[in-house]
């Protein structure tokens, strides 16, 4: 069973986000929901990488403005996401993994 600690929904274009700080029996971690089109797709990321996964994101942020790129740019919007790639329909399949 996991105990919810915070949670904090982002709405980016057509997608929301939702940051789910969890506890379970194997420890903290957050849990990361996209929502787009009423597809869900989540990833799960132990407390114990959240800061090599903030550094690795914020590096990809920091490419963003070395390379002077314009993440509003609209010929990209449809092919920045991967719509075209099959997901698999296994909602929270990863919760008792971690």
């Amino acid at each position: 069973m996991e105990d919810s600690i915070a949670r904090e929904i982002v709405q980016i274009e057509r997608k929301q986000f939702f940051f789910d700080l969890r506890e379970n029996q194997r420890g903290i971690l957050l849990r990361i929901t996209e929502e787009v089109r009423g597809h869900r797709d989540t990833i799960i990321v132990p407390a114990t990488g959240l800061k090599d996964f903030s550094e690795a994101l914020n590096r990809m942020i920091d490419v963003i403005e070395q390379e002077g790129l314009d993440p509003t740019d609209p010929t990209s919007e449809d092919d920045f996401y991967d719509d075209d790639i099959p997901q698999e329909d296994e909602e929270d399949e990863d919760e008792e993994d971690y």
